[in-house]
């Protein structure tokens, strides 16, 4: 029994070692026109990415006041969550971008005296950008 055991456990190791990990795009910029700046992003890429043909469905992660795009990765460990959901079954390949709102003005709206238009700049530059840039499944917006 206890071979069993011990087979199990090192079959385990071995499989988990064996599993594909994605990999992070940290500090990519994107120029706006909207914003008048340049505005950073990280991209997650499923471990198939650079060997497949298909497109991918994304998921956009915004992060917190007083954090910026690295936030999810630091301190949110999507890596090896999205990783290890992937690997199980429980979640599809996907593209994961971490846009950055950070800055002089912060947030995803743009503010009522049209300074910080940073909505107009997610659905009129970054998400064509992004969808153009990498291969995303189309979807409603």
């Amino acid at each position: 029994m206890k071979n069993l055991v011990l087979i199990f456990l090192i079959g385990s190791m071995a499989s988990s070692l064996l599993a594909q990990q994605g990999k992070v795009l940290e500090n990519l910029t994107l120029e706006s026109h909207i914003l008048k700046m340049k505005k950073e992003y990280a991209v997650y890429l499923p471990a198939d990415y650079e060997t497949s043909q298909r497109s991918y469905p994304v998921l956009y992660l915004l992060h917190g006041a007083g954090g910026d795009q690295a936030e999810w990765i630091q301190r949110g460990e999507v890596v090896r969550l999205t990783d290890n959901a992937i690997n199980c079954g429980l979640a599809t390949p996907m593209i994961i971008v971490m846009p950055d709102a950070s800055g002089e003005s912060r947030g995803y709206v743009n503010d009522p005296e049209g300074k910080w238009r940073y909505e107009h700049f997610f659905f009129q530059e970054f998400m064509p950008y992004i969808e153009k840039t990498y291969r995303i499944r189309p979807g409603k917006r």
